[in-house]
């Protein structure tokens, strides 16, 4: 077997069978202040590692503590991508049912006031109309006071004109 030409380039047995160039993969070091981790695989693969680490010789062990293997790729799960869009569609519908109910009060707030303002005209146009009658009313009344109208009531009843002037005497009757 050949010398592998870098600490990062293994060499394969199939790679030696098809002469291609070896993959290169890195070996991930754990630095020697942190404590080991101890990981299975999803397989059970990790008990050798274990082993390795619990007992053996000292540079198995060290060998063990240096090497972490990768984390496994963890499979792609639809039901993250469902939980991100479940909750927008509840939101949207509140939105535009807020929407909506404030459309809907807006319609109404305007139908109300433009009834309020019919009202208003009306009750205005009623008060100009009543004011006109009583100004006609008082007018009526200062005319029938008047000393002409007074005059002509009285001969219809039968009251006379005083031509002259005269005194009686209240205790003579004369």
């Amino acid at each position: 077997m050949k010398a592998m030409t870098s600490s990062a380039a293994i060499r394969t047995r199939e790679d030696q069978a098809t002469g291609t160039e070896p993959r290169t993969t890195r070996r991930r070091t754990v630095p020697p202040s942190h404590p080991v981790r101890l990981t299975t695989t999803p397989t059970g693969t990790g008990t050798a590692r274990k082993r390795a680490a619990g007992t053996g010789t000292a540079a198995t062990r060290r060998a063990a503590a240096r090497t972490v293997q990768a984390p496994a790729r963890r499979p792609v799960r639809t039901a993250e991508r469902h939980a991100s869009t479940a909750p927008r569609a509840p939101f949207a519908l509140l939105v535009v049912g807020l929407l909506g109910g404030a459309l809907v009060s807006l319609l109404l707030l305007n139908t109300v006031l433009a009834q309020q303002s019919f009202t208003r005209s009306e009750l205005q146009q009623e008060n100009q109309r009543l004011v006109e009658r009583k100004q006609a009313l008082q007018e009526d009344i200062a005319r029938e006071n008047s000393p002409e109208v007074l005059h002509a009531k009285a001969r219809r009843l039968g009251m006379r004109d005083s031509g002259d002037r005269v005194v009686t005497d209240p205790r003579t009757g004369r």
